[in-house]
């Protein structure tokens, strides 16, 4: 009713009935090309896993991050940098409600400036090169084992 399209991702094995209507409401098992899903998404609803976080983070896709309760509270800590910068909202398992998402989620999914916003924050929590500087620390390991000289620029 507020406007809101949603895919949502299940993992293969939990099923969800959805009726029919505006807007559409897609739920599918898995998502073969996340990054087709992030480069469409405004903003994600998910668990707060070490490579989701890094990765929403990297292309400054926005989160409402709900860590696992029950692993020692390291998807907290996962969380944590996203939200301290204001590019995610943290709410916990048990406090994921349908009353959450009507008070607290949708205020924050229907304001394109608080999204834009918190995207740009996001963003700039992430390390979008992070590939290239992990490239170039196990470059420079394997040219010191072998006594070689560092390895160019890229």
């Amino acid at each position: 009713a507020a406007g809101v399209q949603v895919l949502h991702i299940t993992g293969p094995h939990h099923a969800v009935a959805v009726p029919a209507g505006e807007p559409p409401y897609v739920v599918t098992p898995y998502v073969d090309e996340m990054r087709y899903a992030y480069a469409a998404a405004d903003f994600a609803l998910c668990r707060s896993g070490a490579m989701t976080c890094a990765e929403l983070a990297a292309v400054g896709l926005p989160a409402a991050y709900v860590p696992l309760p029950d692993r020692g509270g390291e998807q907290r800590l996962n969380a944590g940098p996203v939200v301290a910068a204001g590019g995610g909202l943290l709410v916990d398992d048990a406090g994921l409600d349908p009353a959450w998402i009507e008070t607290t989620l949708l205020p924050v999914l229907t304001d394109p400036g608080r999204v834009a916003a918190m995207s740009a924050r996001a963003r700039a929590a992430g390390a979008a090169d992070a590939d290239v500087v992990l490239a170039r620390h196990v470059l420079t390991a394997i040219a010191a084992r072998r006594g070689s000289p560092e390895p160019g620029p890229w």
